[in-house]
């Protein structure tokens, strides 16, 4: 029987996080031969979703399905389940799947019911505390219908699955000492595709000179204002580090947010001047733009959650070269950032500590070959090596050829 693999993706198929972590793991599996053939069921949703699958190349296979678009988000979620679980379930038996993989505890929740229907077995990567961080960041509410709904999904996930993949050491570690089973526990952080997000100097040429900032400081962050990130908190951290650093200051702001509403929150917080570029970038666009700047910003709110979280971005500013200011306490990689000097500094978007993380990375891109040090950061912490060694186990146990990953015992 043909190895195949269903993968639940509860993305959009052209979801940045779907085309930067789902695709490059699938390519992975198939290059490596952990799967002969794999089924990517992703969920489409907004005005635009379209059920219509997309070719993906030899032996990826995309199946599409629409979600509710309600404004009612728990009413929407449940009623997800009573569609979606039906559906992926007559697809794994037509397709004859022998295993089940979810990205994330969401699709691990619907991968558990699919589970319970055909009795094929499932794992679960990027697993973490995902309604605990909503909730701290004041998202959910707290005990509300989201909150208990995932709660309840995560731990039935711990009991079915076969491996749940953490993406830190500290998310794997805190289920270990509340009694999880810890031979069911992986560790793999959100892998960085470093050959794509490499730093290129004609890039970087190319877009200072159509900003005409050829000189001083360039600072990008790239993602979202509000929810899990500070919206008035980055604001400032923004203007301040324009004031340390003066007037060489550049701002780069990827960001979906309206250009007018960003400018209006750097104007309220202080930042003066007009080296400020905001715009929304496709994917494929934004290594140009961190080849532009010097360093990186990555203002995540600060909770008791967020040690189990590992963001995408941090692993693509280190393959491109720059330092990341990154909120103390933010999964594995604020240690990480602590201990080496060339992955960036911490500090807390909220208190009085910036100046001093802005000084510590001015004096690290001052060091010689920099760039090059702190790309060996991505590779060190983010290579697709640990997600594919948590796969080798997955799926070597999947299809019977046992195989242990290290980093797990």
């Amino acid at each position: 029987m043909k190895r195949t693999l269903l993968f639940l993706d509860y993305w959009s198929l052209h979801e940045p996080l779907t085309q930067a972590t789902v695709l490059p793991t699938l390519r992975m599996l198939l290059e490596e031969e952990l799967a002969e053939r794999v089924l990517l069921v992703t969920v489409e949703r907004g005005p635009k979703a379209v059920n219509r699958a997309s070719a993906l190349g030899p032996g990826l296979e995309h199946v599409p399905l629409i979600a509710h678009d309600l404004g009612l988000k728990p009413l929407a979620r449940a009623l997800d389940l009573l569609k979606i679980v039906p559906r992926v379930s007559a697809i794994a038996r037509e397709q004859d799947a022998r295993f089940l993989m979810a990205r994330g505890v969401v699709a691990g929740g619907f991968a558990h019911f699919v589970h319970r229907r055909t009795g094929i077995p499932y794992a679960v990567d990027y697993f973490e505390p995902h309604n605990d961080y909503m909730t701290d960041v004041g998202e959910w509410t707290k005990g509300g219908l989201l909150d208990r709904g995932l709660s309840s999904l995560i731990r039935s996930q711990q009991r079915t699955a076969q491996y749940c993949v953490c993406v830190t050491r500290n998310y794997r570690e805190r289920l270990v000492a509340m009694g999880a089973n810890k031979d069911r526990l992986l560790v793999a952080p959100c892998p960085v595709d470093e050959q794509k997000m490499h730093f290129d100097p004609e890039q970087r040429a190319r877009i200072r000179a159509e900003l005409r900032w050829s000189d001083g400081v360039i600072a990008v962050y790239a993602g979202k204002f509000g929810g899990l990130y500070h919206r008035e908190h980055a604001f400032r951290a923004f203007a301040e580090a324009q004031r340390i650093v003066g007037d060489g200051f550049g701002l780069v702001l990827l960001t979906p947010h309206p250009e007018d509403e960003v400018r209006s929150g750097l104007r309220s917080a202080g930042y003066v001047g007009d080296r400020v570029l905001v715009k929304y970038a496709e994917h494929h666009e934004v290594p140009a733009y961190l080849s532009a700047s010097d360093i990186a910003f990555a203002p995540y709110r600060g909770t008791i959650s967020s040690a189990c979280i590992s963001p995408m971005k941090i692993g693509e500013y280190w393959a491109n070269g720059l330092p990341v200011l990154l909120t103390r306490g933010v999964g594995d990689d604020s240690v990480i950032i602590e201990q080496d000097p060339y992955a960036g500094a911490v500090f807390d978007p909220e208190g009085s500590d910036l100046p001093s993380a802005m000084q510590s990375v001015l004096r690290t891109i001052a060091q010689k070959d920099q760039r090059i040090r702190t790309s060996h950061l991505a590779t060190k912490y983010r290579s697709m090596d640990r997600t594919r060694e948590a796969y080798r186990t997955i799926l070597g146990n999947a299809w019977g050829t046992v195989h242990l990953a290290e980093q797990s015992r």
